[in-house]
């Protein structure tokens, strides 16, 4: 095949793989609009791209940001149907255009090379070009990135004064958030408890009787077990796994007679906990052993 043969099926691909774009973008904003990643099982768009469509995370990050701006700034996903701009230019402008700024930002999207773009991104938001990155440089060791303000600069410097001048600044954040998770984590509540307990004598006196709310024992026992992580399972059946925004649900309802009890209690994410009380039947079936020490996996009912 001579080089003019491949080149029209390079621009034939081209065309192919921007209208693809375009397409999917389309039916992810439409998928965002009426929740139906959450009718899929999956606690957020950013989800449903990478375990129900297999999108690599940055190209679920690209369409969940420009799906999310263009419910707000329609023009923005009328450029990339319209071969204005590509996805990777548009999610560029996200943190700055707005529905009365959208033809200047579309028009320095689709002119401007990527650095002057940046740039000019820059000068209307600072933090919008700084992004946070951790960056895997051996085995054991990675890199950060990140922006701050200069309070923070400043507040991390008196931490290192304070800590001595031989300290740096990896073993300064270190310090930090042991002391923030010591204090915080409630797995790391659980595990200490768990200590205590086992060094506990036993003095043989009756059980106190438990509040209406879950006993501190019990609230530590499903932190141990669940490790603060949904245990619900997406359609894909991958584990959940969300740490954020995180419930504990009776399997079997207080108002049918489900007790506090660890055999009783899940940890889900806020987005699996409403779709197992809006589902029928349940979103979780069957129920916890108490004695297991890793995250039990349940299955979606779709």
């Amino acid at each position: 095949m001579d080089i003019q043969s491949l080149h029209k099926m390079a621009l034939g691909l081209v065309k192919t793989f921007k209208d693809s774009e375009s397409g999917l973008l389309d039916v992810l904003v439409r998928v965002r609009q009426n929740n139906g990643f959450f009718e899929l099982g999956y606690p957020h768009l950013f989800a449903y791209c990478v375990h129900g469509l297999g999108l690599s995370e940055a190209q679920a990050s690209y369409f969940s940001k420009v799906a999310r701006k263009s419910e707000d700034v329609p023009e923005l996903k009328s450029a990339i149907e319209q071969g204005v701009l590509t996805l990777s230019q548009a999610r560029r402008v996200v943190p700055v255009i707005t529905q009365e700024t959208a033809s200047d930002w579309i028009a320095k999207a689709a002119a401007l090379p990527q650095k002057e773009l940046e740039r000019e991104v820059r000068k209307v938001n600072p933090l919008a070009v700084t992004k946070d990155r951790v960056r895997v440089v051996t085995a054991g060791r990675s890199e950060l990135k990140v922006g701050m303000s200069l309070a923070l600069e400043r507040k991390l410097a008196r931490v290192r004064e304070i800590l001595g001048p031989n300290v740096s600044l990896e073993q300064t954040l270190e310090r930090l958030v042991d002391d923030f998770l010591k204090r915080t984590d409630p797995v790391k509540k659980a595990e200490r408890a768990e200590v205590r307990k086992a060094k506990r004598p036993t003095l043989g006196r009756s059980v106190a009787r438990p509040s209406p709310g879950i006993p501190a024992h019990v609230l530590h026992a499903v932190n141990r077990r669940d490790r603060g992580q949904c245990q619900a399972t997406m359609p894909n059946g991958e584990p959940c796994l969300e740490k954020n925004w995180v419930h504990l649900h009776h399997i079997v309802p207080r108002a049918r007679g489900g007790a506090n009890t660890a055999d009783n209690l899940i940890t889900l994410c806020s987005a699996h906990h409403r779709l197992t009380h809006d589902s029928q039947p349940p979103f979780l079936a069957g129920g916890i052993s108490s004695g297991l020490r890793q995250p039990s996996k349940f299955q979606t009912a779709l």
